[in-house]
Formats: structure tokens, sequence, C-alpha cells
């Protein structure tokens, strides 16, 4: 099974020098215990050099593990020069974006999620086949709260690296947001398989099956309330049709229709 590809890190100090060594040793990889982190991450467009790019991507490394260690403000900085480094950087905008959520900079966070959504479509368009970039698409616009293009993207991830667990746990979030509950207990129920032990997973399953089931009750519970719906109306047709009085036709009344019908129509 490949490594996971998400950036929705748990801020954990145990493990910090093991977290460190692996974040230096794949630069661009996120939550990534994988052997092909580094040949399934896509290259940025060149922008400012190789020179550029390797100190873009070793000020991501660090910015991560401050990250990691609760170290917003100086993990923001981090990523603030890898982006004034390399621009077309599409990670460094995604997690600095993270870090300006955790300062609470709502809105410097949703410009830098927008350009990493840019540059992630840009790396797509030179490569559609690049399920990475479709997965930190999706985790763009998840943070966005763009669910239907979340969900899109993830989908996509999923097609393209079908051993990756965190992109079909992903995929259930949002589908279980659109209340999608079949797809997303279908989602969650392949994380498991490729992770038994995730119990995130078991969670968003769980919930899942709660959302099919209320469907299930919603929809049967409209049926009979439609039903006496229509068994009452029906009913009180029969009981106008048998008490109505039958009356002579009124000829004033009949005239008033005939007028009503010729009079001009007036707008709501």
């Amino acid at each position: 099974m490949s490594a996971p590809l998400s950036v929705r890190l748990t801020k954990n100090p145990l493990g910090t020098a093991f977290l460190a060594l692996s974040l230096l040793m794949f630069p661009c990889g996120c939550r990534r215990n994988a052997k092909n982190a580094n040949s399934n991450t896509p290259v940025s467009i060149q922008v400012g050099g190789e020179q550029a790019l390797r100190e873009a991507q070793s000020l991501v490394a660090k910015g991560k593990e401050l990250y990691q260690n609760d170290q917003d403000e100086q993990a923001a900085k981090a990523f603030e020069e890898a982006v004034r480094l390399r621009p077309d950087m599409a990670e460094a905008h995604l997690r600095l974006g993270m870090a300006y959520a955790a300062l609470e900079r709502k809105d410097d966070a949703e410009d830098s999620y927008k350009k990493a959504i840019q540059l992630y479509k840009k790396q797509i368009e030179a490569d559609p086949k690049d399920g990475t970039s479709h997965f930190y698409l999706g985790e763009a616009h998840s943070f966005l709260h763009h669910d239907e293009e979340a969900a899109r993207a993830y989908r996509q991830a999923t097609r393209l690296r079908t051993d990756d667990e965190e992109a079909f746990y992903q995929l259930g979030k949002a589908e279980t947001k659109l209340a999608n509950y079949d797809a997303a207990v279908a989602a969650f129920q392949k994380a498991l398989q490729l992770d038994p032990d995730d119990s995130r997973a078991t969670e968003g399953l769980d919930d899942a099956r709660e959302g099919v089931q209320r469907i299930k009750e919603g929809k049967k519970h409209a049926e009979e309330m439609l039903k006496k719906e229509n068994e009452n109306v029906n009913g009180n047709l029969n009981a106008n049709s048998n008490s109505r009085p039958r009356r002579m036709p009124n000829a004033n009344v009949n005239t008033n229709v005939r007028d009503r019908k010729r009079a001009p129509s007036k707008p709501f």
C-alpha cells in the first residue's frame, strides 16, 4: 500500500524527531511514510531555478515541522519565504493557507487556498493522470468548503491512486457532507480495506450508514404521509359529492364568469 496523501497533520509533540527526519527525506510529501512520495510529487513549473526550488522545499519541510509543534507564526514565515522563492509552488501556498487558518487569518488563508487551486489545476492540465495533484486540489477545495469540487477531485484521485487510503477517507468525508451516503459508505469501506486500523474511517463509516438509514426512514415517512393525504383528499371529495345540493344555473353568476374571462389579467 502506498502512503497517504493527506496534508491534515495532527499536531503531536511525540515523535517529532522522527517526523523531522521524514520531512527532510521527503520534502514535498505531507502526512506520508511512502516509499514513492518523491516520485509521485509533481514538479513545479520552473520559476527561480533549481537552487530556489531546493531552498523552497527546505523551507516547506521546516514549516511543516514548526506547524506540527504549534509554532504557527514561525511556520507561516517559512511558507511565506518558500512562496517568495517559488511563487509557482502549489504546496507552499496550500500549507501557508493552513498556517494562516491556525492563526485565524481567514482572508489570507482563503487567498492562499485559492492560489493553490490555480496552481494544482495547472499541474493537472499538464498531467491529467497526476493523482497527487488531484488529491491536493481536493484538499484546497475542502478547506474552502467547496464540497462538490472537493468530492470531484478526491474521486479522480482515488481512480488514479487506487491504493491510497487517505484519498478514500477524504472522499468519504466529502460525500458525507453532500449527503451522498451510499457513496460515502463505499469510500470508507475501501479506506478500511486498505488500512483496517484507521479509526477515523470506522467512525465515518458509522456516520454514513446512519445517513443511509435516515434517508430510508425519511422516504418511508414521506410515502406514508402522501398516502394519508391522498386518502383524506379522496374522502373529502366523496363526502362533498354526496352532500352537495344540486342547484339550477344562475344567469347572473354565468355572466360574471364570462366577464372575468374577458377582463385583462393583472400582474401580481
